[in-house]
C-alpha cells in the first residue's frame, strides 16, 4: 500500500482515472445525435441511440469511425453523416459533462495534506490539446496539482519515457520517488514502469495481467483498494 516514506510525489493520468470519460460520453450524445443526425427524433430515441453508441465505443476512444458507422446503420440518419462534424461535436461539449471522480478526489485532498506533490499527465493529439486544458479547468481540479503536462504542448505522449522524466523534474523528485496512477496499461503503467516509477493499474476491464510479476505494479479497482489514510 501507499508508502509516503518512499513516494514524494504521485503523478495522474486524467481520463478515466480523475473522472469517467464513458459517463461524460453517454451524456453528450443526445445532444449530438439531435444536432447532426437526427433532428426530429424525440428525446426517448435520442436516449436510445446514445445507449447503443455506448455498446460499441472502443476502450480507447468514445467516438471511433466504426462505432458511428454501426449506428447509422442501425439507425439511420436524417441528414447526411459527417463523420468529423461528430468527432468536432464532442470535443467541442464532452468537456461540459466532465465531473470529478469522488475517490480520486478524496485521495488527493489527503495526499497534499501530507505534503505529497500531485501532477496530471494526459494524452491528448497536438491538435486536441486546447480541448483538453478547457475539460481540465472544467473539471476544476488544477488547485489540487502542483504540475499539468498535456503531452499535445510537447509533441510527446505517453508511454514515451520522455514525458514521465519531464514531470518529475517540474516536480523535483527522481523518478523512483514517483508513484503513477492511470488505467491504460500500455500508455500509463507500462510507461510509467519504463521510467522507472512504481504504478497502480485502475483495472476494470482487463482479464490478463501483464504486471502479475512486477511487484512496482498494483492493480487495484478503485484508488481507496491503495491508498487508505
Amino acid at each position: 500500500m501507499f508508502d509516503s516514506t518512499k513516494i514524494k510525489a504521485v503523478l495522474w493520468d486524467l481520463d478515466d482515472t480523475l473522472y469517467s470519460r464513458k459517463q461524460a460520453a453517454r451524456l453528450t450524445f443526445p445532444g449530438m445525435f439531435q444536432t447532426l443526425l437526427y433532428p426530429g427524433k424525440s428525446q426517448v430515441q435520442l436516449e436510445e441511440a446514445a445507449d447503443y453508441m455506448m455498446t460499441k465505443v472502443h476502450r480507447n476512444s468514445m467516438v471511433p469511425l466504426e462505432a458511428f458507422l454501426q449506428l447509422t446503420e442501425k439507425y439511420p440518419p436524417e441528414t447526411p453523416f459527417d463523420y468529423d462534424a461528430c468527432l468536432a461535436y464532442y470535443y467541442e461539449n464532452m468537456y461540459k459533462f466532465a465531473r470529478p471522480a469522488k475517490a480520486p478526489l478524496t485521495v488527493l485532498q489527503n495526499l497534499r495534506a501530507m505534503g505529497i506533490k500531485n501532477a496530471i499527465v494526459t494524452n491528448i493529439p497536438k491538435e486536441r490539446t486546447a480541448d483538453q486544458w478547457r475539460k481540465i479547468r472544467t473539471l476544476g481540479l488544477a488547485p489540487l496539482f502542483d504540475a499539468i503536462v498535456v503531452s499535445g504542448d510537447l509533441d510527446i505522449h505517453k508511454p514515451d519515457r520522455r514525458i514521465f522524466d519531464h514531470t518529475a523534474k517540474l516536480l523535483g523528485v527522481s523518478n523512483e520517488e514517483c508513484l503513477f496512477v492511470g488505467d491504460d496499461p500500455l500508455s500509463d503503467i507500462a510507461g510509467a514502469r519504463g521510467a522507472n516509477m512504481e504504478a497502480v493499474w485502475l483495472d476494470s476491464r482487463w482479464e490478463d495481467d501483464p504486471f502479475e510479476n512486477d511487484a512496482l505494479v498494483h492493480r487495484v479497482h478503485s484508488v481507496t483498494e491503495y491508498f487508505s489514510f
